[in-house]
């Protein structure tokens, strides 16, 4: 037994795209690390006096040090900052996902029950028709009926078993795709454990827009992408800004004075040397300047696609919603008056054909239109449901590497 619960619990946890989604999480995780990185130090040495034979043992001068270079102050904390801004997206891309996966999870697992619904309603009429025909045999036997009307109900009843053959193909072909969108093997055995039914959508339209969109990730998405290119262009004015160098030297000089009869090469010193330095952004026009430059268009852009992605989102949200409101229609029809009348049409039917009121092509018409008001009310509630898990997921665009409800379709 699979219920949609646990096909959608398997799917969280075997999508490609919820992976895909997590280890993007992860990436961006590891880019806040590198966005704080301090530059490395620098050890250097150096010989200065050094013989023309190279041999630095007898150099007069040695410099062991090290360098530290600086940053200036709001550069390290600038690239964390749009660095955790990525790993918001990266979340919320991951929310995302999970809400199209669940969705996509849903209307494969809707398709599944209107396959299992409609073999059993073809095996119930095939049941049926096998009452009849031999109802249709012992009339016959005593004299009341025609030959004809048994071989009437012979060819009935293999249309409907070829009927089923197909029902039960496309059943297969149902838990299959369900299989395989979850992540398990196309041919692993189970059965779909829910039945389809419907419950009416209580809520106005502006309700259910407001809410879909304040919960929206995609939209939540597009808005964080505007800071974070605020967050880029700040970074890029620190370009201007100049960085600075720290070293700390041990000097060691020789020949050094005083000089006199016992010293007469002089004397070796040690001591320790302070470095300084600062970095001159003298050509301020070109790198900095277009950094600026591209830091300023891309927040436009940002701007341009979140205005878009807000209409698009709320547009899917109305179709969606409008959608469904028709499909209730439908299913309410069906609901208080078409199977009613139906099934009344159906006991009539057979109880004039036993008063011999009407003939057996009239009851077989009856029998074909009741069979198509069961399958077209499953066929309505199975609209409703997929509508419904659409609605769900009607806040969310797919990105490039997604994919929309309908692929399934």
């Amino acid at each position: 037994k699979l219920s949609l619960t646990q096909a959608i619990d398997i799917a969280l946890q075997n999508s490609p795209s919820i992976l895909r989604a997590r280890k993007k999480l992860e990436a961006a995780d590891a880019r806040i690390l590198q966005a704080g990185r301090i530059p490395n130090p620098e050890i250097e040495i150096s010989w200065n006096e050094t013989p023309t034979n190279f041999n630095i043992a007898a150099a007069d001068e040695r410099d062991i040090g090290v360098r530290q270079q600086i940053e200036f102050p709001g550069k390290r904390g600038g690239r964390i900052d749009v660095a955790a801004h990525d790993k918001d997206i990266a979340e919320l891309s991951l929310e995302r996902s999970k809400t199209l996966v669940t969705a996509q999870v849903k209307s494969a697992y809707y398709k599944l029950l209107l396959s299992q619904e409609t073999v059993r309603s073809l095996q119930e009429q095939v049941k049926l028709f096998k009452d009849l025909q031999e109802l249709l045999t012992s009339r016959y036997q005593a004299g009341q009926a025609n030959y004809l009307d048994v071989v009437r109900a012979k060819v009935e009843i293999a249309r409907l078993n070829n009927d089923l053959a197909e029902a039960l193909r496309e059943h297969r072909l149902r838990k299959s795709q369900l299989n395989v969108i979850i992540g398990r093997n196309a041919d692993q055995p189970f059965e779909a454990d829910d039945t389809l039914s419907s419950v009416p959508l209580s809520l106005d339209r502006e309700t259910v827009v407001g809410q879909l969109l304040a919960k929206s990730a995609t939209l939540k998405i597009a808005r964080r992408s505007v800071v974070r290119q605020q967050g880029a262009f700040s970074l890029a004015k620190t370009s201007y800004l100049p960085d600075f160098s720290v070293g700390l030297f041990h000097q060691r000089r020789a020949e050094e004075p005083p000089f006199d009869a016992n010293r007469f090469s002089g004397t070796t010193t040690n001591a320790l040397g302070i470095q300084l330095g600062v970095s001159v952004p003298l050509w301020f026009w070109q790198e900095p300047k277009g950094q600026v430059q591209e830091a300023a268009a891309l927040i436009d852009i940002a701007s341009v696609n979140h205005a878009s992605t807000e209409r698009r989102v709320r547009a899917n949200v109305l179709s969606a919603f409008d959608l469904v409101k028709v499909v209730e229609t439908q299913l309410t029809v069906f609901d208080e008056t078409l199977l009613i009348d139906s099934q009344d049409i159906l006991s009539t039917a057979i109880a004039q054909y036993q008063n011999n009121q009407i003939d057996i092509l009239n009851l077989f018409d009856v029998y074909r239109t009741y069979r198509a008001t069961r399958i077209e009310y499953l066929r309505a509630l199975h609209n409703y449901a997929v509508a419904s898990a659409e609605l769900e997921a009607a806040g969310e665009l797919p990105n490039d590497n997604g994919f929309s409800i309908g692929d399934q379709q």
